[in-house]
């Protein structure tokens, strides 16, 4: 093989080399790009399953074991004790709205190896201003969910967070 050959053969072997480095680029932005909309997808899941959950909830603590309507919001649950009561550690055991208020809970996507942490905050607020906190009670609370994925970290160390409300009224039909 002479010197022309071999010039040609290494030429080849470098053509080649960057066509599959390019490749090999594209297909990882490729597999982000897919990782992160399934990121989107699960974090839309999960912050709809806590709605839902919230949603089969009672309004308060003293609503929760009545049957009779509460006229005045004064024997509602104060805004400072806003949060589960004692004995109610988890998920499983919250019986109304305002026990997600300080939790937090950190979940695995099935087989993926993902994880995802919620928090969650739960606010009166007012009624003709759902945006407006209110630090006195009234009959419309708002659960504020914030999730993102925790692990694995992304390359670039972007995260992406899902941030959702869910408003609740106490509102009594006789």
């Amino acid at each position: 093989m002479g010197s022309g050959h071999t010039l040609l053969t290494l030429g080849a072997f470098i053509l080649l080399s960057t066509i599959m480095i390019n490749f090999y680029d594209m297909s990882a932005s490729a597999s982000d790009s897919i990782g992160s909309g399934q990121d989107g997808i699960f974090l839309t899941t999960l912050t709809t399953s806590y709605i839902e959950i919230a949603q089969g909830m009672a309004f308060d603590n003293i609503t929760d074991t009545m049957h009779v309507g509460v006229a005045n919001a004064m024997s509602l649950t104060s805004p400072s004790l806003l949060g589960p009561e004692t004995g109610e550690d988890s998920l499983s055991e919250f019986n109304d709205i305002d026990d997600f208020d300080g939790y937090s809970l950190e979940r695995e996507a099935g087989t993926s190896n993902r994880r995802y942490c919620t928090q969650f905050s739960v606010n009166y607020v007012d009624a003709t201003d759902l945006e407006k906190i209110s630090s006195a009670r009234t009959f419309v609370k708002r659960l504020d969910m914030k999730t993102w994925r925790t692990f694995p970290v992304s390359k670039e160390g972007r995260v992406d967070t899902l941030n959702a409300s869910f408003v609740m009224g106490y509102f009594h039909f006789d």
